[in-house]
């Protein structure tokens, strides 16, 4: 990215505007990489009314009653990070409606509703994740 933005720089033929331009370009694109990767999701867990999603720095907690969803969750049309450091945001799901999503491994899914919300989720053992989940 470095060499994108000093290339972009040296091209612009002392134009103050077009290096301006590039250099912001390329800050916000480092900004928005590294926001990424800090939210990106590294952990899950179960409160007595939450589920709690451990990212890089810091943690998401989504209140209401957990439980398993029948749906398959193949994710489609999607409002958010599609792949850089995890699928992450809105999605539509098969079969239809959104969900939110926090996945870093879309052949390892597992779809549940925490309150009204669905939610899809990327676990070591989805099988496992949703057994605890019927068990809670």
């Amino acid at each position: 990215m470095l060499a994108w933005i000093g290339t972009g720089v040296g091209v612009s033929n002392g134009n103050a505007l077009h290096a301006v331009a590039m250099l912001s370009a390329g800050l916000l694109l480092g900004a928005i990489g590294l926001w990424l990767r800090v939210t990106q999701p590294v952990a899950y867990r179960f409160d007595r009314d939450a589920l709690v999603i451990e990212r890089r720095r810091g943690s998401l907690r989504i209140t209401g009653r957990i439980e398993p969803h029948t749906d398959k969750a193949r994710l489609g049309l999607r409002l958010g990070s599609g792949g850089l450091y995890g699928y992450r945001g809105h999605f539509r799901v098969a079969g239809g409606g959104w969900t939110r999503s926090f996945v870093t491994d879309v052949r390892r899914t597992v779809l549940i509703k925490v309150g009204r919300r669905r939610v899809v989720l990327s676990p070591i053992d989805p099988a496992g994740l949703v057994e605890v989940v019927r068990n809670a």
